[in-house]
């Protein structure tokens, strides 16, 4: 019996921008896809010196805390070789999930607002 290939889990596309690398990530960032994101994103800054690194989540239809950790290290990865970090399209539930653990705002390089 023949088995089918699934489609991957979580994907990504790497365009470069007048200033930045654009890491645009498509499916779900999750414990299974952690070390492929944070890798993604870090080779993105290795491979484009000088350039900050803009994050498009517009086509991620979830990320829990194993995905925002990827984040987060792609965040701390870029600051270390002096690189901006900002994300970009997060929207329904991705973007919810992002603020209910506070790091929307610091993501995404928005001020947070007073409540």
């Amino acid at each position: 019996m023949e088995r089918a290939e699934l489609p991957p889990q979580a994907t990504h596309e790497v365009d470069v921008l007048s200033g930045a690398v654009r890491v645009a990530l498509a499916g779900e960032f999750d414990l299974a896809t952690e070390a492929d994101l944070a890798g993604w994103l870090r080779q993105a800054i290795l491979d484009h010196p000088g350039l900050d690194l803009e994050v498009d989540l517009h086509q991620v239809g979830f990320i829990d805390s194993s995905g925002i950790r990827g984040l987060l290290i792609a965040h701390r990865f870029a600051g270390e070789h002096g690189r901006a970090f900002r994300l970009t399209g997060a929207r329904g539930t991705v973007r919810e999930v992002l603020e209910i653990v506070d790091v929307y705002d610091m993501l995404t390089g928005q001020q947070p607002t007073s409540s």
